[in-house]
């Protein structure tokens, strides 16, 4: 991976502070995966997809909760929510997101490490 070049965010990342959940939100969570996990074997390969996106959004709703001063997560989420719901009608777009979802984690996870390419 290359750097960021000075001026380009190198290691941009946000405040640090308090940014964990819960005892209660870890479990709802934990409920939430292990429960779907659970139902996967039953329901259509589709809905799996969108309870991992939905378990997504759950834990950046509790990280922001507790404290967890974030714009890009904030805006991560209000996306997540906008799109996860397109499973229901718009098939074609929903798959389509789902891959642009886990590109745009990578680079910001890139970013903030200071890196603007993967190896």
């Amino acid at each position: 991976m290359e750097p960021l070049q000075s001026g380009e965010g190198a290691g941009v990342k946000p405040p640090e502070g308090p940014c964990s959940i819960s005892q209660d939100q870890a479990m709802a969570l934990l409920a939430h995966l292990v429960t779907s996990a659970d139902i996967c074997r039953f329901e259509p390969h589709v809905y799996g997809t969108f309870r991992l996106i939905d378990a997504a959004s759950r834990l950046i709703e509790a990280l922001l909760e507790s404290g967890c001063e974030d714009a890009w997560l904030k805006g991560f989420r209000d996306e997540i929510e906008r799109k996860k719901t397109w499973m229901m009608w718009d098939r074609e777009a929903y798959y389509e997101f789902l891959p642009e979802a886990a590109g745009k984690l990578a680079a910001e996870l890139r970013r903030r490490e200071g890196f603007t390419s993967a190896p």
